[in-house]
């Protein structure tokens, strides 16, 4: 499911221990039933890499 980044932008730490920078409005993908149920949320990015996010940053698009 598609989801949104509310928070503010800054550098996350990938799954794999390297750096991206999330932008606020940025549109990233994640499990559903992820989403729903965990307070912490792995999403994937355009480049294919896995970033942890709290779902109070995330809102479903």
């Amino acid at each position: 499911m598609k989801v949104k980044y509310l928070g503010e932008t800054r550098n996350f730490q990938t799954v794999k221990g390297g750096e991206k920078k999330i932008d606020n409005g940025m549109e990233l993908e994640c499990m559903e039933k992820e989403y729903q149920s965990q307070a912490v949320v792995r999403v994937v990015l355009d480049t294919g890499e896995h970033v942890k996010i709290k779902r109070s940053e995330l809102q479903r698009v």
